[in-house]
């Protein structure tokens, strides 16, 4: 197969947004003529957006994505053949993920997902499975799904899934455009997947994805796989900042970044996506001085920087410029232009201290606000405290409120005392507020609902907290990867990394002796959620894992996070929108279902004695 006749085509997609996504799709087609490309595959349902959820069962939504079909069959270059995946209503009324193969000025056919094997997505839901007969009209013509498409005498197959694999044997070209959201370490199998398909078919496959932060959670990628026989051929880069691109076998194999650089520049690509779909001028964040808000507002500058060197100036300004950013003459020092230009206006954050708070978590706040350029308040919430606490003893004069018998009372009041405030400044100034979950607290509920759970984002929701330590300090010693030739620096961030992470809500505390060590906290939810194992199987796991503590030490520690994790799902379902990171996502709603009332592991938990 000749590798310079096909690319994959990838967009950043906004759910809903048919013409928006058309008109990706066409700069991406125009790219590809300049190059001599004669096919292009795009991402299923690119032109309608993945994450459209219920919207998807509309008819007038799926009518309107098949004229937008019709459209683009009039608007592509000469000579140029592309696959787009959208929804479609079948003459029977239902929807359809379909693919559509078209050039210009006539549709070649149509694909449809016949098996959601595997799937665990929205689509499953909202969308029908066809039949192999299914037929689709598009203006005055009808058509019958079909898996394989003559394109310039080059036969190519349509792919989903392995209930597709027999109907693509003996293609010269197996396209696999079935879109999956980007999770830590996915690459190698996703590459694996690929090459294993090329080989069962003995022929070339490209695999394609979507680019950014969608719909609100998941964030695609972008990876592109060309296989071979069995072998790779070519991976693009990924979680790239670009908002349209083609990728082609000759630009050969990508290497990827490494874990910590990957997971900072995920979370920026989700949050830079945030504030241009939601037309925010920027951030607001309570920096704590602490290991979670001090990578979130990293993540924020990393976005920034990454946005600026990979797109350009021109493009960079036409993006923020409508938010309302002041963007002078560029310096050609990406970094050091962010800093000083951008994200004083990007990014406010605010240490609010208490009568429990340190010197040294008010400095850390301080010096990497400094750092990375936000513009950096302090402000203190004593008296806001002492007020609430008199309304509330004055309405028991014989019993006051004290830490001996209301520790979670006046713990909490602190946390709520410092949500109205940034509130404040995120309404003021059009800004999108973020919250510093992490995932380990997320499990076992240690957080303060309208307190620091306050926000509408929150960016490293699903991270661990012992990786969060451990890209800390991985900041602060060697900066991150932004691209070949940009790094970002951030020595600062040692005044967070070498402290022990504390929420500063009573004297003396710290979150490990509230809880247990995060590296035993985090290993017991990957055991639980990621292999499923009963509390007495992680516990005799935990046994031969971590020999410095005795038997009895870890069981307080399993039965500690059975009956927190099942106590807390009700703050799950509260919370902030998280990005999809780590494969044991917590989200409430696309991972960790449960139910709010259970018996908190009762019976099994009784296991274990």
């Amino acid at each position: 197969m000749d590798h310079s006749f096909f690319a994959a085509g990838q967009i950043n997609t906004v759910s809903l947004d048919i013409e928006g996504n058309s008109a990706r799709i066409l700069e991406v087609c125009r790219q590809a003529q300049e190059r001599g490309i004669k096919f292009v595959a795009f991402p299923e349902l690119c032109v309608t957006g993945y994450d459209c959820a219920d919207i998807f069962n509309m008819p007038a939504f799926a009518q309107e994505a098949g004229k937008a079909v019709l459209a683009l069959k009039y608007s592509l270059p000469e000579n140029l053949t592309v696959g787009v995946g959208t929804v479609l209503l079948g003459r029977d009324g239902h929807s359809y993920d379909a693919y559509v193969i078209l050039t210009r000025g006539k549709i070649l056919g149509i694909a449809a997902v016949r098996s959601f094997a595997d799937s665990r997505d929205g689509r499953v839901r909202n969308l029908t499975t066809a039949a192999s007969s299914e037929q689709f009209v598009l203006g005055a013509e009808t058509y019958t799904s079909q898996s394989v498409f003559n394109v310039q005498d080059v036969k190519i197959g349509v792919y989903f899934n392995k209930a597709d694999l027999h109907d693509v044997e003996g293609c010269d070209l197996v396209v696999s455009p079935a879109v999956e959201r980007f999770e830590l370490n996915s690459r190698s199998t996703r590459e694996v997947t690929a090459a294993a398909l090329s080989l069962v078919l003995k022929t070339t496959v490209i695999t394609t994805s979507l680019l950014g932060c969608e719909g609100g959670s998941s964030i695609y990628d972008g990876l592109s796989v060309t296989a071979c026989d069995g072998k790779i051929v070519a991976a693009s880069s990924s979680l790239s900042f670009s908002r349209a691109r083609l990728c082609t076998a000759d630009d050969g194999i990508s290497p990827e970044l490494p874990e910590y650089d990957r997971i900072v520049r995920a979370v920026a690509l989700g949050l830079y996506d945030w504030m241009l779909k939601t037309k925010a001028h920027g951030f607001a964040l309570s920096l704590s001085g602490g290991a979670d808000s001090g990578l979130c507002a990293t993540a924020c500058c990393y976005g920034l920087i990454a946005a600026l060197s990979e797109n350009g100036f021109d493009a960079f300004r036409s993006q923020l410029e409508p938010l309302g950013f002041k963007l002078p003459e560029y310096s050609g020092d990406p970094e050091a232009y962010v800093k000083k230009e951008i994200m004083p206006q990007a990014l406010t954050t605010v240490y609010q201290g208490s009568d429990v708070s340190g010197s040294v978590t008010r400095t850390a706040a301080k010096e990497v606000a400094a750092g990375l350029g936000a513009t950096h308040y302090e402000w203190s919430i004593s008296q806001l405290v002492k007020d609430y606490t008199a309304v509330v003893n004055s309405t028991t004069p014989d019993s006051p409120l004290s830490w001996e018998h209301d520790d979670l009372t006046l713990q909490n009041i602190q946390a709520r005392c410092r949500a109205p405030g940034i509130w404040m400044v995120a309404n003021r100034y059009n800004k999108l507020l973020l919250t510093t979950c992490n995932a380990s607290e997320d499990a076992v509920g240690y957080c303060t609902m309208d307190g620091d759970t306050a926000g509408g984002i929150a960016p490293i929701g699903d991270i661990s907290k012992s990786r969060i330590l451990k890209i800390n300090r991985y900041i602060a010693d060697e900066g991150l990867i932004v691209s070949e030739n940009v790094r970002m620096h951030l020595p600062q961030m040692d005044y967070i990394a070498k402290q022990a992470p504390t929420a500063e809500l009573k004297p003396g505390q710290t979150d490990e002796r509230d809880l247990m060590p995060y590296v035993v906290l985090d290993r017991i939810h990957e055991l639980q959620q990621g292999a499923l194992f009963a509390p007495k199987r992680i516990l005799d796991t935990l046994e031969k894992e971590f020999v410095s503590f005795s038997r009895a030490e870890l069981k307080e520690f399993v039965v500690r996070y059975f009956t927190r994790l099942s106590r807390a799902q009700w703050k799950r379902e509260r919370g902030a929108v998280t990005f999809h990171i780590e494969k044991n996502d917590l989200n409430a709603k696309s991972g960790f279902v449960f139910p709010v009332l259970n018996d908190g592991f009762a019976g099994l938990l009784r296991d274990l004695s």
